[in-house]
């Protein structure tokens, strides 16, 4: 840990987004370790079992031995993932290879700092010292909002039953490994929830306390790359053009919030995934454009910034008018692409905002938003979303 004292910008990890880039596996992972065990849950064990198979492959063909824990379920919660740490030791395995979606790699990050660490899952929320953990490569199969390069993680703690967050900058993968091959794959929906999740991270980070020229430029070009390239995949999502500049934003926007650490709509997913199991990208989605017009007066010259590479008209319009745009913006795309716009979609009790509310200012990422947030202004905010 470095006792809270963070640089503007540092990413000390290795990016790799191109076609085929799988192919290279084997040699990309050599320069860590030459034992790996790679993670990931039983549902992306079966949907990529060839891809999988790809990568093993290649890794035995460079000499490297590989074994596949696929014992994680969907939305793990701490003791799956000690289950994970206790044959990570037994193997010796000196990297961890994350494959897969959200859950996968959240997973990936725990077991790779728990394995060189006598704790439980659990007992990371209570930001004990670590010593830093094995290498971790991640091996995204769609863009995940940043995650697949962020120092963080979240997992269901077991004892309380809602998702917690963990972050600290050992877990920065030594390399992150994305081939738009795999996300091609996706359906409409997942390309959808998870484009706009992306825009999220990058929205906020804009408006973020503690955002700088480094990232806002970052956070700037994924909105822009978003807003030219989401409805063209989502209308041709086999081209891996477009594919490859959805995955190079979502590390845009991981760019960005690495720094910026601002994500009203990440929180309120989390707390809402924890009660009532909404997807959290999907969540992230729904919240956006509420988060947005909260954010709006306080933050509207940063708006103008956005409608600006969202191609918006601004010509002869208030300020104030300019910022609206943005939020509309935002709003039509998501309608576009099937993005639900009221938590009245779900089988959601409003009886549980409260709670939601207290959950989401758990999270250590409202601390930078551009207006104070409280208990009620959360309920505020999600009593305009149903």
């Amino acid at each position: 840990m470095n006792d809270g004292v963070f640089p503007d910008f540092h990413i000390p990890t290795e990016i790799f987004i191109k076609q085929d880039v799988i192919s290279d596996i084997g040699k990309i992972t050599r320069k860590f370790g030459t034992k790996v065990l790679i993670i990931t849950t039983s549902e992306d064990f079966i949907k990529y079992s060839s891809i999988l198979e790809n990568i093993t492959q290649t890794l035995n063909n460079n000499n490297i031995g590989c074994i596949v824990y696929d014992e994680i379920p969907e939305n793990p919660d701490t003791e799956y993932v000690d289950s994970a740490v206790y044959y990570s030791k037994m193997t010796r395995c000196d990297v961890i290879i994350g494959f897969g979606g959200i859950d996968s790699i959240n997973s990936a990050k725990a077991v790779a700092l728990l394995a060189n660490n006598n704790l439980f899952c659990s007992e990371l929320f209570d930001d004990p010292k670590v010593l830093p953990p094995i290498p971790l490569i991640l091996i995204p199969t769609l863009p995940l909002f940043g995650f697949e390069l962020l120092p963080i993680f979240f997992v269901t703690q077991i004892k309380e039953k809602i998702k917690k967050v963990y972050r600290n900058n050992y877990i920065f993968p030594e390399a992150v490994v994305v081939d738009p091959r795999i996300s091609a794959t996706s359906n409409e929906e997942e390309t959808a929830d998870s484009t706009i999740s992306i825009l999220a991270i990058a929205v906020e980070s804009v408006v973020s306390k503690k955002i700088n020229d480094f990232v806002n430029t970052y956070a700037l070009k994924s909105i822009d790359i978003i807003f030219k390239t989401l409805p063209l995949s989502f209308r041709d999502p086999a081209n891996i053009a477009h594919r490859i500049k959805l995955s190079t934003a979502s590390i845009m926007s991981g760019i960005a919030f690495a720094t910026t650490e601002l994500s009203m709509s990440l929180s309120i997913s989390l707390a809402l995934s924890s009660i009532f199991h909404i997807p959290v990208a999907k969540g992230m989605g729904l919240m956006l454009p509420h988060v947005m017009e909260y954010n709006l007066t306080s933050s509207s010259g940063k708006y103008v910034q956005m409608s600006k590479v969202m191609d918006e008209e601004l010509k002869d319009i208030t300020v104030i008018e300019a910022a609206i745009k943005a939020v509309e913006g935002v709003r039509k795309l998501e309608i576009d692409v099937d993005i639900p716009q009221r938590l009245y979609q779900f089988d959601i009790a409003k009886n549980e905002f409260p709670r939601v509310a207290e959950i989401a200012l758990s999270y250590p990422f409202t601390a930078n938003a551009p207006r104070v947030l409280t208990k009620d202004e959360i309920e505020t905010i999600l009593i305009a979303a149903y």
